[in-house]
């Protein structure tokens, strides 16, 4: 993320923004939003979100998005829930469908169900969009004719390959960039091929949304997966920047792709070969966002401290670090997926807690919200926030599939603000579910900036409140504040409307550590 900051301070409710929501609910209930508000948080949601359908059933027809149900890994809509931060409401004050047919330049936009580490959400550098990846597909075709009952070719395998012909017969599907602007008019007319080959787009990042960087997973051997630039909206060239560094063994994975004070960064986790590593890196020199191949073709270079010399991510737990889960000894990998920075010596990951990577001798994570801060050689690991999450061990049995069962081992969608003056941040993240359909929710917790030392082993409490449960049938997955600003990018004429849902509204309060 760039230096741009959603909000300076936090607002306290009171009674005059309390009427201030209920007035905007009820002028919004009486029609489309038009705009976002300034603000406000917006939630990736894959699935159904009408949460009408019971969880893990078959798909028998897909009639609709408000009465299919998806099966794991099939193609799905993607919608965006818009959640107020004044007066926080349950329940989201409005919802934006990403298109599901093409239009004039712009495709259909949809998401595999389930998927672990797809629908990061992002905003823009200037604050004046947010991006997603995804597949260029209307979901209940993609699965009539390609897996209509499970059985067939889930949307992630799909063949992003430009050569039908190399595609072995399965179905043929490029990766697509949708950029949301702060009036909902979605552009999804940057379609690209050849990137994440029969594996998961995870995350797009724009400084201005007028190129992208966008990053992403292909499959063993080949040089379709890592980090990716794509020059200019609507461009069908995407260059890459981590290069053919898998070699002939499990091709790479990286994760959320972002730009810092000028400078690339990159998560990844992967777990064999060359590729054997769990931890944020940068691509490119510092300052110079690289739009060609970086780093010698030698993929992501490790943030010094990030983990262990020898480069794979592994660190050992201490008495601030545990998460509950695991215990001060252990030694463990990490599993970073989205991060934050609070400042430049200050950086809050969300920790899945369940890593590819097997080089630790626990196979336990530490997933969570990590805090890490610069010493001014190295980044050190300073504690793990997990209290209110009810993490479970990646090891755990509720892995299943059938239900929407509370199973989390971690954290995968992160934004985050200044607060109180900048003396402390205030976080916003969803859950790492460990099974594809269980049940993901939105939390909150706020950190003092300038601590060090876990809060939870002295007199003060810091814990996570769940704000808002994604309905049966869909998933929570990245999170992001709402675009605002005039956009400066011409877009191709798809609009999306934004649709009401408003049930009832539930005051947020800023969280404060609580003495014991």
């Amino acid at each position: 993320m760039s230096v741009f900051t959603p909000r300076a301070s936090a607002t306290v409710t009171s009674v005059a923004t309390a009427a201030m929501a209920l007035a905007f609910a009820a002028s919004a209930a009486a029609g489309t939003i038009k705009s976002f508000t300034a603000g406000d948080l917006v939630v990736a949601v894959e699935g159904d979100g009408s949460g009408t359908a019971a969880a893990g059933t078959s798909a028998t027809g897909n009639t609709g998005t408000n009465s299919t149900t998806y099966l794991d890994n099939q193609a799905a809509p993607l919608t965006l829930y818009e959640f107020a931060t004044s007066g926080f409401q349950s329940k989201p004050v409005g919802t934006l469908g990403l298109p599901q047919t093409s239009s004039g330049a712009n495709s259909a936009v949809s998401g595999e169900y389930g998927s672990s580490s797809e629908a990061t959400l992002q905003l823009t550098g200037n604050g004046q969009y947010l991006t997603i990846a995804g597949y260029p597909v209307n979901a209940a075709a993609y699965n009539t004719a390609s897996d209509a009952n499970g059985a067939g070719t889930a949307l992630a395998q799909s063949c992003s390959l430009s050569n039908a012909g190399s595609c072995g017969g399965v179905p043929q599907v490029p990766r697509v960039i949708a950029e949301i602007g702060d009036t909902g008019k979605v552009n999804s007319s940057t379609v690209l091929y050849n990137v994440f080959n029969e594996n998961n787009p995870r995350s797009v990042y724009s400084e201005t949304g007028s190129s992208f960087y966008i990053s992403g997973q292909g499959i063993k051997g080949d040089n379709t997966g890592g980090v990716f630039y794509v020059p200019s909206i609507g461009s069908g060239t995407a260059v890459s920047i981590t290069g053919d560094d898998a070699g002939t063994g499990t091709s790479q994975d990286t994760r959320e792709v972002q730009i810092y004070n000028n400078t690339l960064y990159v998560s990844t986790d992967s777990k064999a070969g060359s590729t054997n590593r769990d931890y944020l890196g940068t691509l490119g020199s510092p300052g110079t966002p690289p739009t060609s191949l970086a780093n010698d073709g030698n993929g992501p270079t490790m943030l010094p401290g990030f983990g262990n010399s020898g480069g794979t991510g592994k660190v050992t737990i201490t008495a601030q670090t545990t998460n509950g889960v695991n215990a001060p000894g252990d030694q463990i990998n990490l599993s970073p997926e989205n991060y934050f920075f609070a400042n430049a010596d200050t950086l809050y990951v969300a920790d899945g807690g369940d890593p590819k990577n097997t080089s630790a001798t626990s196979a336990l994570g530490d997933g969570g919200l990590q805090k890490w801060t610069y010493s001014g050689d190295d980044w050190n690991l300073d504690y793990t926030l997990a209290a209110g999450l009810d993490l479970v061990p990646n090891t755990a049995s509720c892995a299943s599939n059938t239900s929407q069962t509370p199973c989390s081992t971690g954290l995968y969608g992160l934004t985050g603000e200044l607060i109180d003056g900048g003396t402390e941040v205030e976080l916003f993240a969803t859950n790492y579910a460990l099974g594809d359909l269980n049940s993901t929710y939105l939390y909150d917790i706020t950190d003092e900036l300038a601590n060090t030392t876990d809060p939870n082993l002295s007199s003060i409490t810091e814990s996570f409140t769940e704000l808002a449960a994604a309905p049966a049938d869909s998933d929570f997955k990245g999170v992001a504040f709402a675009p605002q600003g005039t956009p400066s990018v011409p877009e191709p004429s798809s609009l999306a409307t934004l649709g009401v849902a408003l049930i009832g509204i539930a005051t947020l309060r800023r969280r404060r550590r609580t003495p014991v």
